[in-house]
């Protein structure tokens, strides 16, 4: 089953997922530092993912953890009124998104742990994210990594890992397999803002998945490094470990709010790039399909 916010779900019923977007972030400290990412309107969210679901895309998994900008009763909102599955995360973001007197700047592997399985046990959440923010991981990101694969080995949940621009994927690998985690049940975000094809095949190699979600930022520009890659790696023979997403964490990226190119453009339009560009239906298929409800899928554990 898949986990959702509005109770637990086939992956049959998937018809088509972005894996990495931010439906609603509403913190106090986006409102006053970072404005331009302040998406607390779920009106606006059902408007702005409304033509996703007309191209038969019903699942987003939001990433945005407990105290970083979640709000889990806004998320079914949005569910319930567009219509859609929205699979809410636990874990932890960067810390920039936490106020100083936050457990999360402090916790240890076992605090992480607790609230993760809570999380994902009585909030409905339904995968586990992780960061790290630099090439030298901190001891506050290996506790939260360790305590996540506790998590993980306790209720079956998917990790997905925030690699701060594009970097640290190799480290982030080295250590979960250091914890001995099943890296075909984590997918790393962001790792296509470094398009290095060695840097890719050497993630990809590991059995770890990837989701790459620059699409919205290239799509209008003439380096579509994104596109080329996704086709390169599938061709080289991973298109069963790669996933896509916006990272739609822009007001300037929505539609609904006056921006461009909208969530939308990612089925849309990007689908078309990938098409012409000689990718089959069934790998396209794989990408927003068969590989999501694959990965999203719990395994078999008493929650």
């Amino acid at each position: 089953m898949i986990r959702t916010v509005l109770g637990d779900i086939s992956p049959q019923a998937v018809t088509g997922a972005y894996m990495h977007e931010h439906l609603i972030i509403d913190s106090p400290i986006v409102k006053n530092v970072m404005p331009h990412i302040l998406l607390d309107d779920p009106e606006a969210a059902v408007s702005e993912i409304l033509p996703c679901r007309d191209h038969a895309i019903n699942l987003f998994v939001d990433c945005m953890p407990g105290e970083s900008g979640r709000d889990i009763a806004k998320l079914k909102y949005i569910s319930k009124t567009a219509g859609i599955h929205i699979v809410a995360s636990t874990g932890m973001h960067n810390p920039k998104y936490y106020e100083a007197s936050s457990v999360y700047l402090s916790a240890d592997r076992d605090i992480y742990r607790q609230i993760m399985v809570e999380d994902i046990k009585n909030n409905n959440c339904g995968i586990i994210k992780i960061h790290t923010v630099s090439d030298e991981l901190s001891e506050l990101e290996r506790e939260l990594f360790a305590g996540a694969v506790e998590a993980q080995n306790i209720t079956g949940a998917p990790i997905l890992t925030h690699c701060e621009e594009g970097r640290s994927a190799l480290k982030q690998i080295a250590l979960l397999e250091s914890l001995e985690a099943n890296l075909n049940r984590v997918v790393l975000s962001h790792t296509d803002k470094q398009p290095d094809r060695t840097y890719h095949r050497e993630i990809l190699e590991s059995g770890v998945n990837v989701e790459y979600d620059q699409s919205l930022r290239q799509l209008l520009t003439t380096k579509k490094d994104s596109l080329s890659l996704t086709i390169d790696m599938c061709e080289a023979g991973y298109s069963s470990q790669i996933m896509l997403g916006t990272d739609g964490a822009r007001r300037s990226l929505w539609k609904s709010l006056g921006g461009s190119p909208g969530l939308v453009a990612l089925i849309r339009d990007w689908r078309l790039m990938l098409e012409q560009a000689g990718l089959t239906e069934y790998i396209i298929g794989c990408l927003f399909k068969t590989n999501p409800q694959k990965f999203l899928d719990f395994e078999e554990r008493k929650l």
